[in-house]
């Protein structure tokens, strides 16, 4: 069930990042041919002119600012799809990380509220961050299909992490629900989703939290 997860997320990472690197390819495709014809109409030591020197260094500049962009998203799919073993992890972190990889799904058409309060829970972070991917994609999708909606995503200091959207609803909401319920059930850890026409989507995941000392 992990795989499946992971292959969506890995597959919407990967058409993110494929019009950037076509434009990236064709920048740098300019800044070479620029420096070609400079080369071979140059008859002798001339210097570079500098207005056209200036012109390369800010599309070189942009160029290095969108390679790190896209290399860090990289790395954030990477580190998710790296933890493999159950552990006891910061919530809130893992959150964090997988609103990152879902990051482009939320635009400025969808209030978004956010509450991570701190608290350790049992499980695999990595998994649970490709999840929450998964999970805010769809409650997105389902917001952005009702002018106005907002997502909400909290997390709580009894180990329950709540993510919701008051728009149209998605029948995909359920069925990945159950996707989600069979890959945390051996953490200990339990999920309700629910999606109603008009009333928006609703996912409630409550983990396992260290005993008391």
């Amino acid at each position: 069930m992990k795989p499946a997860i992971a292959g969506q997320v890995a597959i919407d990472v990967a058409h993110q990042l494929a019009e950037p690197l076509r434009s990236l390819r064709d920048r740098l495709g300019l800044v070479v041919d620029h420096l070609e014809r400079h080369v071979a109409t140059a008859t002798g030591p001339t210097p570079y002119p500098w207005r056209s020197l200036t012109t390369l260094r800010q599309d070189l500049s942009a160029a290095y600012l969108e390679v790190t962009h896209l290399a860090r998203r990289m790395d954030e799919l990477d580190r998710a799809l790296d933890d493999a073993a159950e552990v006891w992890f910061d919530l809130a972190a893992a959150i964090d990380h997988g609103l990152h990889l879902a990051a482009h799904h939320l635009g400025t058409d969808i209030e978004l509220l956010v509450d991570l309060g701190q608290v350790a829970v049992l499980g695999v972070p990595g998994t649970l961050a490709l999840m929450v991917a998964q999970l805010v994609a769809v409650s997105a999708r389902s917001a952005r299909a009702a002018a106005g909606s907002s997502l909400s995503v909290r997390a709580t200091a009894d180990g329950a992490l709540i993510i919701a959207d008051n728009g149209a609803g998605d029948d995909a909401a359920i069925e990945l629900g159950e996707l989600v319920r069979a890959i945390i059930s051996p953490w200990g850890a339990t999920i309700e989703a629910a999606s109603e026409p008009g009333k928006g989507c609703a996912f409630e995941l409550r983990f396992v939290m260290p005993p008391e000392s």
